[in-house]
């Protein structure tokens, strides 16, 4: 009896490591949640402002490690703060590499994103700490793209709506812009 117990607590100890090693590995490098807190991102995410809850997403990891070429203009991305490293950010791409992109305030300039970046921002942008107000993130940095809501259930599975129509004017695609001979 003695040696089935601890055959059992050995083999229960052996399956615990496992499974929570496939778990972690899972989370780091396939699929993870994230909770989405303030209102930057809405209407696409946290739509209603007065709930007591915050939308909890799918986040699709495999995009780390030279896998960022599958991301798209309109895509919402998790990614590591410009700032502080140990903080999640979550916005939308707005500009991919050699994109010229006016800045909200600034009609009269513009920046181009440099190989190896994105433009990035948040839907209701005047709430937004983003590339507005820090520039285009590097690559690395992004470690994940929203799939989808998975909470709260009434929400679950949501379509993500695409970039709003009133950011498309002030994104001039692989660097054409009239105000691009200003550029040196």
């Amino acid at each position: 009896m003695n040696n089935t117990s601890q055959l059992f607590r050995r083999r229960l100890v052996v399956g615990t490591v496992a499974a929570v090693s496939v778990v972690v590995f899972i989370t780091d490098n396939l699929l993870s949640l994230q909770m989405i807190s303030g209102r930057s991102m809405q209407p696409a995410l946290n739509p209603d402002s007065n709930r007591l809850w915050r939308d909890v997403v799918l986040v699709n990891r495999m995009i780390k490690g030279g896998m960022t070429s599958r991301l798209k203009r309109g895509d919402i991305v998790t990614f590591a703060s410009p700032f502080d490293p140990n903080r999640r950010i979550v916005k939308r791409i707005v500009g991919l590499p050699h994109d010229c992109i006016v800045p909200l305030g600034k009609p009269d300039s513009f920046v181009r994103v440099p190989m190896g970046h994105f433009w990035v921002e948040g839907d209701e942008s005047f709430h937004s700490n983003d590339s507005n107000t820090f520039g285009p993130i590097p690559l690395a940095l992004v470690d994940g793209r929203v799939i989808t809501p998975i909470w709260p259930l009434s929400r679950f599975g949501a379509r993500i709506p695409p970039l709003p129509k009133w950011k498309r004017p002030r994104i001039f695609p692989n660097a054409t812009t009239p105000l691009s001979d200003l550029d040196p």
